[in-house]
């Protein structure tokens, strides 16, 4: 199928799913669920300005630059090796960044350059080093794509030659693979390279898996409370003790007279509370306990 009309057909299912979503809301949840909507536009803009100028600056020989956005500054960083490269590339790099901005309608974006300048001697140890990881590294992933094993992440200390394989599934998946993955891996680098390396398999704790799936919540919350109250100043949040703490720390003095403080402080926690329904319900994540704290100047509590 036409690779133009799946992204369509995506973009379409993402449409019906939100106005299926905001159908069953009241007005505030409503008008929160397009605010959200809106970051995430706003964000798949960010990642297709990145990545169209990534491409276009690889295209003309640009390749050297790195890129980085600001979304509160909408400023887009270009890291450059020097001011001679900047000097005879920055206009025509500017240019290329302001056709590919008006092209996906993502206007507005100061550019600004940063300079590295800095030198680094690299050893012929060190070299080597670094291609006998990438090799190890290169080795691992094959043989756990081959056998279709599920990992999250390879870790390597040369120093200690010791390796660590994080996998995903559950307890009993992980017991019954753990010993055959670590031999694996250990004669599929030792017959490839010489080295011999000691692997452990390791899974994901609960506690790690519950993160990630809380993640994607911690992140509107920051960015949606940010967009609505001025006061707002960060985000926090911690699983232990339990249970869940989600903090907001705001610029807001504790007033003498309750109905004062309290009228702000609550439409805050209120805002916090609906973002994540609203979110649990879009991610399917189960229901836990949590306290939403909301705290001053000085780290007061307020609420």
């Amino acid at each position: 199928m036409n690779r133009k009309l799946l992204i369509l057909l995506g973009t379409v299912g993402c449409l019906i799913s939100f106005f299926v979503l905001i159908s069953n809301l009241n007005d505030s949840e409503k008008t929160l669920a397009a605010s959200i909507e809106d970051t995430k536009k706003e964000h798949q803009k960010i990642e297709a300005l990145l990545t169209k100028v990534s491409q276009e600056f690889n295209e003309h020989g640009y390749g050297e630059a790195s890129l980085s956005f600001s979304s509160e500054e909408r400023l887009l960083r270009v890291q450059v090796k020097d001011e001679k490269f900047e000097d005879n590339h920055g206009k025509g790099m500017k240019s290329l960044i302001h056709d590919v901005s008006k092209e996906i309608r993502f206007e507005d974006v100061e550019v600004i350059f940063d300079i590295l300048d800095i030198q680094v001697e690299v050893s012929e140890e060190e070299k080597k080093q670094t291609e006998q990881l990438n090799e190890t590294i290169k080795i691992t992933s094959e043989v756990l794509n081959e056998k279709n094993y599920q990992f999250s992440s390879v870790s390597i200390n040369p120093t200690t030659s010791f390796i660590e394989i994080r996998i995903e599934g559950t307890k009993e998946y992980y017991n019954a693979v753990k010993e055959e993955i670590s031999n694996l891996v250990a004669d599929a680098i030792s017959s490839k390279t010489n080295m011999n390396f000691d692997v452990k398999v390791n899974r994901r704790s609960e506690n790690e898996l519950r993160d990630e799936k809380w993640h994607p919540i911690f992140t509107t919350i920051r960015e949606e409370t940010d967009k609505k109250f001025e006061e707002y100043k960060g985000f926090a949040y911690s699983f232990h003790p339990e249970p869940l703490q989600i903090i907001i720390k705001t610029d807001l003095n504790k007033s003498k007279w309750w109905w004062n403080s309290d009228k702000k402080v609550k439409e805050i926690e209120n805002y916090v509370q609906e973002i994540i329904k609203l979110k649990r319900e879009e991610l399917l994540i189960e229901e836990i306990p949590y306290e939403i704290i909301v705290r001053g100047k000085e780290s007061k509590k307020l609420n």
